[in-house]
């Protein structure tokens, strides 16, 4: 099949796309997030969690997935969000040997205006993230691997393509998206107000619509496709709480471009810390969401995808397990979940 391949570039022929997908093989990657969750009460086994993550870490290298998906939340939410706790994550990222791809969560920025986080500017810290995670147009890890951005100010917004298959990211973070809350919203007190939250919200919310839309105009031939995120979006529909005021569209526009793509489509997010995977959208069959394990739980998945299988996916659970576990956030979910379905 490589070698096919290569007598085709040698060659400069150019193959059909059809063809090209025949030689296509399934790609191999691991998804995580949510880790490390020090806590300012036990500042003596902060140490002990960055281990944790160091020792997964290892596995991910030794299982040499082609690269790795980080989906937010590089520190806990009760951290302050100083510049050596949000920065922190470079450091173990350089760890990952293969390439390593992140987006943003809401423990990084969204949330550090909270009395626990040091009321930092939001707006500030992610301009931090942005000028020290992304400078360049390429991945993070050991071998960088180049990445199409959205431009300024959304440059964290990324994708890619390997074996026919369609990656991208979207800066969709927890609490709510970054968006105040509606007037009575529920389970929505904690989250900010004010003029200046609501734009960048509505800016970056219709950035990330408009990255989706491109990158599957981008790639029409695709056999696949892999869309990761750090919001928990499903949460108001399986548990029955919470806000959900910043998920809506973004919610609606992956529903409608997932069925229109009308090939697999795997979702991934963290946020919640519970692993699960199940297809939540009526309107979109087609696609299944992850949910990766986090915080209690130093794991990550393997993802094996395979678009053109009965079964396109194959997840396979790697880390080290929290003593006790992680709780799942509600009854709704459970580890057996498969098939709960949410508009």
């Amino acid at each position: 099949m490589r070698r096919l391949l290569l007598l085709a570039g040698l060659l400069g022929l150019a193959l059909p796309a059809p063809y090209k997908h025949a030689l296509a093989e399934p790609v191999r990657f691991v998804a995580f997030g949510d880790m490390p969750y020090c806590r300012p009460e036990a500042p003596e086994r902060c140490a002990a969690e960055e281990g944790r993550v160091a020792r997964l870490m290892a596995q991910i290298n030794a299982a040499r997935p082609a690269f790795s998906i980080f989906v937010g939340d590089t520190k806990g939410g009760a951290e302050l969000c100083t510049d050596e706790k949000v920065l922190r994550a470079l450091s173990w990222m350089t760890l990952a040997d293969q390439p390593l791809v992140y987006t943003p969560g809401d423990n990084e920025w969204t949330d550090c205006w909270q009395d626990r986080a040091g009321r930092y500017d939001p707006l500030e810290r992610l301009a931090l993230i942005r000028q020290r995670f992304f400078p360049r147009a390429e991945s993070l890890g050991r071998r960088p691997m180049p990445l199409a951005r959205q431009a300024a100010p959304t440059v964290e917004n990324a994708r890619w393509l390997r074996e026919g298959v369609l990656f991208l990211t979207l800066h969709v973070p927890g609490s709510n998206n970054g968006r105040p809350a509606e007037p009575g919203e529920p389970g929505a007190a904690g989250l900010p107000g004010g003029a200046a939250a609501l734009a960048e919200f509505e800016a970056r919310d219709a950035a990330n619509r408009a990255w989706l839309a491109a990158s599957f105009a981008a790639a029409p031939e695709a056999r696949g496709a892999v869309i990761a995120l750090q919001a928990d979006m499903f949460f108001r529909q399986v548990c029955g709480q919470g806000y959900d005021s910043g998920y809506r569209a973004m919610r609606e526009a992956i529903a409608r471009e997932a069925a229109a793509f009308g090939r697999p489509v795997l979702l991934i997010n963290g946020d919640s810390h519970f692993y699960i995977h199940h297809e939540p959208l009526e309107a979109a069959p087609n696609l299944t969401r992850l949910q990766v394990p986090g915080e209690a739980d130093v794991q990550a998945v393997v993802v094996t995808f395979d678009p053109a299988a009965g079964t396109p996916y194959r997840f396979e659970v790697i880390g080290e397990a929290g003593s006790p576990p992680q709780r799942p956030p509600c009854a709704g979910y459970t580890s057996s979940m498969r098939s709960t379905r949410s508009g």
